[in-house]
């Protein structure tokens, strides 16, 4: 059997199971409430198994209440029915991504082997190609619909309500540390949903990303075509990903948003060759916007000028017409104080403005060594990194500042003629670097990895998929929340060691060819 035919093979069995598993179980993933998942929940609760199951997942919905998160906080002690039925939820939500993350194994095992493809029809390719978008999307909203989240998405909700009210979010909530481009999307999110008040916020705000997820992969759908590398395994690699179906899907993150920005400039830039100026405003333009998303990822706007852009000055002036940009997105925003009564669930801190926000809140503002709660020990600390290297908190204020320094002059140490590769090493960088980290930030160099498939990739994808699974605020599948962040730090390591090796023989081949036929 061929490896697109055992491919097509493998999707066609998933998407029968996803679509029976939604039909038999229509009241989990609507949240609709229904009695009988409450007696099936507890005939499985009489099971030594199913005991230790629902314990663990008892755990999670007793932080989530605690947190009065979401549909949680409105929960009363006595209210068991209705508790069995959400933890049941979150029992079917890991069971489903379980399973998807089970079949992307298999494929990313079938897709990755380096062997002789035959020609495959263009029938063939697309039919393939739906099957995977459509087990993307299914897994994407049954994983949107069946949980509700976690904090980030309760800070969404806070950040939605004001908007629409016409407040100031940075004067009156501490729980948003990004430009306004995300909370005007989810002011627009929120309106909509509004219109349509049986569909739960953190659904339509998932299926936007879902969305988001679909235009990347066609656009990388673009490059693979016209570098004629393989499609299917470029939409495997990517869009079935548990690393970034959970991230989108279960956990509601938007790095995957500002990832787009990145990848559409990319395209651009390859495709119009014949028009330089255009390529490069294009990619410029593109890569400001995906910093304007989420500034973690400014480096890229860096390594897109160095790479594109010859002359030093221009280089100079673009990056600096890119931050004031950034910064006037801010101003209409500046000195403005609250004068609405704010619900104190709205802040994490206070500010007196929100220019005071603005500075503390977003400019400020630093990931921290994320803390991985276990089923035996809450507060456990999973510190992720360079950073656990040291416990002297002096050592690591000052390993974060040598780490920005680091992000803007690792670009020009760059050579190869390859964007694709090079804006994979600037994500690889700050993963292995990083002094603070959020599980999000491991979607970062998945899509350019598709386009650039290697063991390192492969090895990364098993270790992020295992972690995000096991997370306690995601989907928490037993066994896996004792996995450590470091375990995807060693394998990041690895990988960015890999890609530097092959960047520089790349790119020593490249010269002495060059040099040869002179």
């Amino acid at each position: 059997m061929t490896r697109v035919n055992s491919t097509v093979m493998i999707l066609a069995i998933s998407l029968l199971v996803l679509c029976v598993a939604c039909f038999f179980l229509q009241p989990l993933v609507t949240g609709t409430y229904d009695e009988g998942i409450v007696k099936i929940f507890r005939s499985i609760s009489k099971t030594e198994i199913g005991q230790k199951l629902i314990e663990h997942y008892s755990e999670q919905f007793k932080v989530n209440t605690e947190w009065k998160v979401g549909p949680y906080k409105d929960i009363k002690p006595d209210e068991i029915n209705k508790k069995d039925f959400i933890v049941a939820g979150f029992m079917f939500a890991s069971l489903m991504a379980l399973f998807v993350s089970f079949v992307s194994l298999i494929l990313f095992i079938i897709n990755g082997a380096k062997k002789a493809e035959q020609p495959i029809s263009k029938r063939t390719i697309f039919f393939t190609l739906l099957l995977i978008i459509l087990n993307g999307i299914i897994i994407r909203l049954v994983l949107a619909s069946a949980v509700y989240g976690q904090w980030d998405m309760q800070s969404y909700e806070i950040v939605a309500d004001i908007v629409v009210k016409g407040g100031n979010v940075y004067a009156e909530t501490g729980r948003y540390n990004y430009s306004p481009i995300w909370f005007t999307v989810l002011g627009i999110l929120k309106r909509i949903q509004l219109q349509l008040p049986a569909v739960p916020f953190h659904f339509v705000v998932r299926s936007f990303l879902c969305g988001i997820d679909v235009l990347t992969l066609l656009f990388l759908l673009l490059i693979a075509r016209g570098q004629k590398i393989s499609m299917i395994r470029t939409a495997v690699f990517f869009f079935l990903s548990p690393i970034v179906f959970l991230t989108s899907g279960h956990q509601g993150q938007f790095e995957g948003f500002a990832i787009l920005m990145l990848v559409v400039g990319i395209f651009a830039y390859l495709k119009l060759k014949n028009n330089p100026i255009l390529r490069i405003s294009l990619l410029w333009l593109f890569a400001t916007m995906g910093m304007i998303v989420k500034h973690n990822i400014f480096y890229e706007l860096i390594i897109s000028l160095n790479f594109a852009v010859k002359r030093y000055w221009v280089k100079l002036l673009l990056f600096t017409v890119s931050v004031c940009v950034f910064l006037v997105l801010f101003l209409p925003y500046l000195g403005c104080e609250s004068k609405r009564d704010v619900p104190t669930t709205y802040h994490n801190d206070k500010f007196n403005s929100s220019s005071e926000g603005i500075i503390k809140n977003v400019f400020l503002y630093q990931s921290e060594n994320w803390q991985q709660f276990n089923s035996k020990s809450f507060g456990e600390t999973n510190i992720y990194g360079i950073v656990s290297l040291y416990n002297c908190p002096k050592a690591r204020q000052i390993l974060k500042y040598v780490f920005i320094i680091g992000m803007f002059v690792f670009p020009f140490f760059l050579k190869s003629n390859d964007i694709i590769r090079q804006c994979l090493l600037g994500m690889l960088f700050f993963l292995v670097f990083t002094t603070g980290i959020c599980h999000q930030y491991f979607v970062l160099p998945v899509a350019l990895a598709a386009l650039r498939p290697s063991k390192g990739f492969l090895f990364y994808s098993l270790a992020g998929s295992l972690c995000i699974l096991g997370f306690f605020h995601g989907v928490y599948v037993p066994m896996l929340h004792l996995l450590r962040l470091n375990l995807i730090w060693i394998v990041a390591i690895f990988w960015f060691a890999a890609e530097i090796y092959k960047d520089r023989n790349i790119n020593d081949t490249t010269t002495a060819t060059i040099a040869l036929h002179s």
